[in-house]
């Protein structure tokens, strides 16, 4: 096969030629590339290895016989990372830039006129200053300026937390100022930190609402313990006698609250069988009255315990036929609080933290026998029955006070009367007697003072909306470090009486979760994120 004469006419005249092209970009096709390439990744390193690899072809693209394959180089990234910023900077600072250029001063409101800015050789934007004959590197003497809000800007903020470890907002800012100085960079770091799920992680922050209305059971009037709530304490090491080498065995308390007049009864139980619950309700009912309504807790506290409170939680979670049969024939209502919300039930939860604040001190770790513990449970029932709920009168020398006890018995079960001596006369009374009316003085003001602060509490002041059906959320375990909390998604939310959420259903990977909001922490991220 021959190949045609390359003089010939015909051929010639047929033959295509070539013409060189040259691709140049407007302003508006710039802006357009650079915004397509900041959505490219979320990493400023990765960013500028790309617009080293797009320098490079253009390299080699204009100079085919010196190919450049090596890898890249650090002249290379800086490169790239200096065209990068001169194109933000030219986009952000434009009157600046103008102004500059022009021999003319900063305009009047612009937020580089405190930092007396210039441009430097390569037409990047820096801050000025009077560190010029340091022996600080150029970058430290005069950083250069980055815009607030920019998205490189926050590229740059996040790879500067990453390289540092996760940094807090201080040492974040202290770093990225070492080489660039950005426009309300504190308030820029600040958002980095927060909002880099990592470090919301190691330091969760739970959801939160305002308190809402107190229930319908609490502000009714009714007679006491016609509607209570009941959780158990314990175990305690009791002894059947008092003696020596009689061995001890695990007891429990049951606490029963009134929700009206916040009245305690507590019970000794022997164990953690129906049968023992059947009877402690049994005697509960004889001495205080058969309730209406009973309140309790889910029993998940218990869980992780004992193997004898793994049977409570059981117990209390799903009934047994004895349990339900006895609560049917007695035409009583239990109600659950949600999953892991011991909030939901912080009237019996305050009862047993006085409990246990009053026995520990006085029992320790002392091994008791079944009176001695019956008698401790009783004094201290006594004891918290006799704590003051309101004054009785606005006379302010009159001290009496409306406890616990008088919807029992009429008056306080354990405190005694003393006289009015405010207005008593400083040389009428006895040395004893002077101490007695300062203390009746200090605790009347300092009365007075709490019933003003319960109406300035911030719980109900500030209200919350940030959990969301589809919000990312973790779900807070108290045996567990935050690191290790369960990631899910709220799937949907359960307004109170008011409106407001107090729970949600958590969708994990392991199954469905039902949560109180102060066991959730919403991850600071979209749904779309």
């Amino acid at each position: 096969m021959s190949f045609p004469n390359s003089n010939d006419d015909v051929y010639l005249n047929e033959l295509k030629t070539s013409k060189p092209i040259f691709l140049t970009l407007n302003a508006k096709e710039k802006e357009l590339f650079i915004d397509c390439l900041l959505s490219v990744t979320n990493s400023y390193l990765k960013l500028i290895r790309v617009m080293s690899f797009i320098f490079r072809f253009i390299f080699n693209s204009r100079n085919p016989h010196s190919l450049r394959s090596r890898p890249l180089t650090g002249d290379e990234l800086k490169v790239a990372s200096e065209y990068l910023i001169k194109e933000v900077e030219v986009r952000e600072f434009s009157k600046e830039i103008s102004a500059l250029r022009k021999g003319n001063s900063i305009p009047k409101g612009s937020n580089l006129r405190n930092l007396n800015p210039f441009i430097d050789s390569n037409g990047i934007l820096r801050v000025g200053g009077r560190l010029e004959y340091s022996n600080l590197t150029d970058n430290q003497k005069h950083p250069i300026i980055l815009p607030k809000s920019h998205r490189l800007t926050k590229l740059i903020f996040a790879c500067f937390h990453l390289k540092n470890l996760h940094v807090g907002p201080q040492g974040l800012l202290c770093a990225v100022r070492q080489k660039f100085w950005p426009i309300h960079g504190r308030n820029l770091s600040r958002k980095i930190v927060n909002d880099c799920i990592t470090c919301f992680r190691n330091k969760p922050v739970v959801a939160n609402q305002i308190m809402g209305n107190l229930p319908a059971e609490r502000i009714t009037p009714t007679y006491p313990f016609n509607v209570c709530g009941v959780d158990f304490i314990g175990p305690f090491l009791v002894k059947a006698v008092a003696q020596r080498r009689i061995t001890a065995r695990k007891m429990y308390v049951a606490i029963f609250v009134c929700f009206v007049t916040k009245t305690v009864h507590f019970e000794l139980v022997t164990d953690l069988t129906s049968e023992t619950f059947i009877a402690c309700l049994k005697r509960f009912f004889a001495r205080r009255g058969k309730s209406s309504i009973e309140y309790s807790d889910n029993a998940t506290n218990f869980v992780g315990a004992q193997s004898e409170l793994k049977r409570l939680s059981d117990m209390l979670k799903k009934p047994d036929e004895n349990v339900s049969a006895y609560l049917a024939s007695e035409e009583i209502k239990w109600k659950f609080s949600p999953p892991r919300s011991p909030n939901f039930g912080g009237l019996y939860e305050a009862g047993v933290k006085s409990f246990k604040y009053h026995f520990r001190r006085v029992m320790k770790n002392i091994k008791v026998s079944i009176e001695e513990i019956l008698t401790i449970i009783s004094q201290i029932e006594g004891i918290l029955n006799s704590r003051s709920l309101t004054s009785l009168s606005c006379d302010p020398t009159d001290l009496s006070v409306l406890t616990e006890g008088h919807f029992l018995i009429g008056r306080p079960v354990t405190s005694v009367v003393e006289p009015e001596i405010i207005d008593t006369p400083d040389n009428r009374l006895s040395r004893w007697e002077k101490t007695t009316k300062v203390v009746q003085f200090i605790w009347k003001r300092w009365h007075r003072d709490y019933l003003n602060h319960l109406q300035q509490r911030s719980k109900w002041q500030f209200e919350k909306n940030d959990l969301k059906i589809g919000s990312l959320v973790l779900l807070k375990e108290d045996n567990l470090p935050p690191c290790k909390w369960v990631i899910g998604r709220v799937k949907d939310v359960i307004p109170g009486s008011d409106g407001k959420i107090r729970v949600a259903n958590v969708q994990t990977q392991s199954g469905l979760y039902r949560r109180g909001i102060s066991k959730i922490c919403v991850l600071p991220m979209n749904s779309n994120e």
